[in-house]
């Protein structure tokens, strides 16, 4: 799978781009959203029906448009992170990040290493079923994108920190 190289830098440079969250479990909905013109969609796994079972299906019908797939994980644990990068995300939003080691931890859940502690795969649908996986590999930490939800009193006193 290829990485875009110009979403991730788009972001950083706070360029205006639009999208929309879809919490429906549903592959056609992120397809039409996908080519409804937005630049990114926001799949959630947090909220609604979606789920390990539905989200390969949902990253497939985001691949057909020219959007930019983010799933929202249900919770900041590693294994979740592996799962939804695997499977061909290419961003990842987390919940409920509270403080700075817990943004640390989001982060390096997103990177290989020695950027973080992402396990290893070379046959999955993220890297190109190992067919990108040399240049997935090395520019994943580059190109992926982390979204850190500040949702508590907590994360607004640790905003700097985060």
């Amino acid at each position: 799978m290829k990485l875009p190289p110009d979403f991730r830098r788009r972001v950083l440079a706070r360029e205006w781009l639009t999208g929309t969250f879809l919490n429906l479990g549903s592959p056609v909905t992120v397809e039409i959203a996908g080519l409804a013109g937005f630049d990114w969609l926001l799949i959630d796994h947090e909220h609604g029906p979606g789920g390990e079972d539905t989200m390969l299906h949902q990253l497939q019908a985001a691949a057909a448009t020219p959007a930019f797939p983010i799933v929202r994980i249900a919770v900041n644990e590693t294994a979740r992170f592996k799962r939804a990068l695997d499977m061909g995300a290419l961003g990842v939003m987390v919940p409920y990040v509270s403080t700075a080691d817990e943004a640390r931890a989001a982060v390096a859940a997103m990177r290989y290493p020695p950027h973080g502690v992402r396990g290893v795969a070379k046959f999955n649908r993220g890297a190109g079923f190992g067919g990108d996986f040399e240049e997935y590999y090395l520019h994943a930490h580059e190109r992926l994108v982390t979204v850190i939800q500040i949702e508590t009193p907590q994360a607004v006193e640790n905003i700097d920190a985060i």
